[in-house]
């Protein structure tokens, strides 16, 4: 080959392993290098700087010392940071509490404030003799009386003579709670238990335990023009709080869950309460007085002014100084209105049951205050809401117009329906065809009394109706359909107006105008059965009788009244038609079993 001969030179290449061992020992010197830069570099140093200049002749040792001395130096700067941090931690903690501390002070305060603004409202509203009681009134009493006392729990008791069904009178029962107390609203307190009696017991003698009794005011200074006379004596207040501090020291203390720790207070509200049939008839006999004197006081000032007129025209102003005032037209004084009031016994019931704290002494008196005015309040409210019915229902001319608008409406009704009820196939048995006019007077009565509704519902502005009226309305109720327990107060043996009245609504038309009183009615609670609701009707009343009272009721007379009759008349057809069906089966080849009359129909129990 041309290579022949000719001396060739082989150079081996570096291993590639021997290049990377290099490089990393290289790298592995810049650590280091760094590390002991960054950890030592600068101290190091300095250390060396001042040995040099030093030039000791053991440089060791000098090293040795130089870094002691900078060791606590460092530690020194590092305590004294350390203790500067801790000092500023401090500083803010202690700011923080103070901050803390102040703005628990500004929410008491706050708190503090609100509740005296929420008690002197409620005093100032129910101290007004202006203010119109109003039902939420007893819940506001509530919850400013427990914001005002710290009282967890607050709770309206009433003194029930009559007591309730299965429990008779008297009694304490629960008629208003805030939330969270709802269990009392079903608890009663029977007479001798519990301590609670004594704030609803009148001039108590000191045998009466737990009484709060108030300071006694200071003896008035004696009159220095009668030193013998007797020094006036304050009595009493005749109902006071009952106190417990720690209801578990006192082994009377009723409780209707289990037994906890804390303080009870139970303060009188006690008012005298006009809504009554006889205090309505004095005021309308009051109204009725005045009405008179004011009509003979404008017919003697219209005779006045004439014989004044015919003077002058006559003999001029020397003869009308001549004309004789009549004593009617002097000012009188206004007679004012006394009405029998029947005294009504409420209890506030507050305690802290469960937080095992007292209520403070000190909101005794205002709590006690407060009472004092919605009472007052109450009592004024009713004496002005029966005067108010007693002028309404005086009113001739109101009552009148009321009756022709009725008189009109009932005369348009009846031309709008006859065509109707004559074009009604007239079946052919006269029973029958009596039928079918009961139902038609039944139907226009119902109209007249959904289209003059809100006349009807005037009847609920009234605050005392008569037993009568009670007793039309709650019979008219069970006739369409409404059970005791919508009717009745609850747990009451006796209806009242103040329920009763809340039932005159929308929904109550609804159901007259929905019903049909000629159908089977099977499964009757004994209240809704025809016979007990004939019963409850006043003796001797008719129509004329009840408009005596008021026109609006006679409409859900004159209803009821129809109901009564259409139903009979059906159920009278139903019991020939049974009876003439038992007739057919008695002379049958093979009778069969009839159920009884009173099967097919509860209405029929009793029928004649």
């Amino acid at each position: 080959s041309s290579l022949a001969g000719s001396r060739i030179l082989l150079v081996r290449p570096p291993h590639p392993l021997g290049r990377c061992a290099a490089f990393g020992a290289a790298m592995a010197d810049q650590a280091i290098a760094k590390y002991l830069s960054d950890n030592i570099g600068g101290v190091l140093s300095k250390a060396l700087g001042d040995m040099t200049i030093a030039q000791p002749n053991d440089g060791v040792d000098f090293l040795a010392r130089w870094f002691k001395v900078y060791i606590e130096q460092e530690e020194a700067k590092s305590n004294k940071a350390s203790e500067e941090e801790e000092l500023l931690e401090m500083r803010r903690k202690a700011a923080a509490r103070l901050e803390e501390r102040a703005a628990k002070t500004a929410a008491r305060e706050r708190a503090t404030a609100e509740k005296a603004a929420a008690y002197k409202d409620a005093l100032t509203k129910f101290s007004n003799a202006e203010t119109e009681f109003k039902p939420e009134f007893w819940s506001e009493l509530l919850s400013v009386a427990s914001t005002l006392t710290g009282a967890k729990a607050a709770y309206l008791g009433l003194h029930d003579e009559e007591g309730l069904e299965g429990k008779p009178g008297p009694l304490i029962r629960y008629t208003e709670v805030l939330p969270g107390s709802e269990l009392m609203l079903d608890q009663v307190l029977e007479q001798g238990q519990g301590v609670t009696w004594g704030a609803v017991t009148m001039d108590p003698t000191e045998e009466v335990p737990y009484l709060w009794r108030p300071p006694q005011p200071e003896p008035a200074e004696p009159n220095p023009d009668d030193p013998d006379a007797e020094p006036v004596v304050v009595p009493p207040p005749p109902y006071m709080p009952v106190s417990i501090p720690r209801v578990t020291d006192v082994p009377e203390v009723r409780y209707f869950e289990m037994t906890r720790l804390g303080s009870y207070l139970a303060v009188p509200l006690v008012y005298t309460s006009y809504l009554s049939v006889e205090a309505l008839g004095e005021a309308k006999k009051y109204e009725t007085e005045k009405k008179a004197a004011e009509a003979i006081r404008k017919r003697k000032q219209e005779e006045y002014d004439a014989a004044v007129e015919e003077a002058r025209n006559t003999g001029g102003e020397e003869a009308v100084g001549q004309v004789e005032k009549p004593p009617e037209l002097e000012p009188q004084e206004e007679k004012p209105l006394e009405l029998t009031g029947k005294t009504v016994k409420m209890v506030l019931c507050l305690d802290t049951l469960g937080t095992n704290t007292e209520i403070e002494e000190s909101k005794f008196e205002p709590t006690w205050e407060l009472c004092k005015a919605l009472a007052k309040c109450k009592e004024a409210t009713e004496k002005r809401q029966v005067d108010q019915q007693a002028v309404a229902a005086i009113d001739e001319e109101a009552r009148q117009h009321l009756n022709e608008v009725l008189a009109e409406a009932r005369a348009q009704i009846a031309q709008a329906t006859q065509e109707e009820e004559q074009t009604e196939a007239e079946p052919e048995e006269d029973a029958r065809k009596e039928l079918v006019h009961k139902r038609w007077a039944f139907t226009r009565a119902a109209r007249l009394l959904s289209e003059q509704q809100e006349a009807f519902f005037s009847l609920k502005s009234w605050v005392v109706a008569p037993p009568e009226m009670l007793s039309i309305i709650a019979a008219a109720g069970h006739m369409f359909g409404m059970k005791k327990a919508e009717l009745y107060p609850k747990g009451k043996p006796n209806l009242e107006w103040e329920t009763l009245c809340t039932k005159l609504d929308s929904e109550f038309i609804d159901r007259i105008k929905q019903a049909d009183p000629a159908l089977t009615r099977k499964g009757l609670d004994p209240e809704l059965k025809l016979a007990a609701i004939k019963a409850m009707l006043p003796a001797e009343y008719a129509s004329e009788k009840v408009k005596e009272l008021s026109p609006a009721l006679e409409m859900l007379w004159a209803v009821l009244d129809a109901a009564i009759a259409y139903r009979t008349e059906y159920l009278m057809i139903q019991k020939a038609d049974y009876e003439k069906q038992v007739a057919d089966n008695a002379e049958a080849e093979e009778p069969v079993q009839l159920p009884s009359m009173e099967e097919l129909d509860d209405d029929m129990e009793g029928l004649a």
